[in-house]
């Protein structure tokens, strides 16, 4: 009998043992796992800049989701009329696609990068752009249109004034801008750069 009761007392400890390991065993994997998780991503740097995790979506919003393409009352592409607020009617021509007024008076030229641009990635999908350009070329802005970037990466390239960096030039010196990536979104801003010589080197 003592046996048994010996045999039981041991089990329970054993069993015990077992459960108060468990912990500290889920506690060591996780300093291991969210090092994987921040290791390298959109970069290589440190800290949470990936776009491809579960938990992503604790940083940076909702994961990437496609951005349609709007267009005004005219059927005119939203990001024109941002560049041009006085458009009225578009002519697309082989090389590029031309604003007009309600007067019919040229106002520039929407320059995009698709086809030109296919397969320029940036960390989540393509970044195809439109350039504005005044009727003299000269460069007016720089419009990120429908893309399947992570939001969150989009924004910081946006918030960091990326887009502006090709404006007041004409396409002869844009081709020749080098740019800096954008520090926490490397991968978006570079292929955003990409894809505006892309454009350029069409004309």
């Amino acid at each position: 009998m003592k046996k048994i009761i010996a045999l039981t007392i041991a089990a329970m400890f054993v069993v015990g043992s077992a459960f108060a390991q468990q912990p500290t065993t889920q506690q060591q994997a996780q300093p291991q796992q969210q090092a994987q998780h921040n290791h390298g991503h959109h970069g290589g740097g440190h800290g949470h800049d990936c776009g491809n995790c579960p938990n992503h979506g604790k940083h940076h919003g909702q994961q990437a989701q496609k951005q349609q393409t709007r267009v005004n009352a005219d059927g005119i592409d939203i990001a024109i009329v941002k560049a041009f607020p006085t458009v009225k009617a578009v002519q697309k021509t082989q090389k590029w696609t031309e604003v007009y007024d309600a007067k019919k008076k040229l106002l520039g030229y929407a320059l995009y990068s698709k086809p030109a641009s296919d397969g320029i990635k940036g960390y989540k999908g393509e970044t195809p752009v439109m350039i504005a350009l005044s009727t003299k070329q000269v460069i007016l802005g720089v419009y990120l249109l429908e893309n399947e970037e992570t939001p969150g990466f989009a924004k910081r390239v946006e918030d960091a004034g990326f887009y502006r960096n090709w404006n007041g030039m004409t396409v002869q010196k844009a081709l020749k801008k080098e740019v800096d990536a954008v520090s926490g979104a490397t991968f978006t801003s570079m292929a955003v750069a990409k894809s505006v010589r892309a454009a350029l080197e069409t004309l």
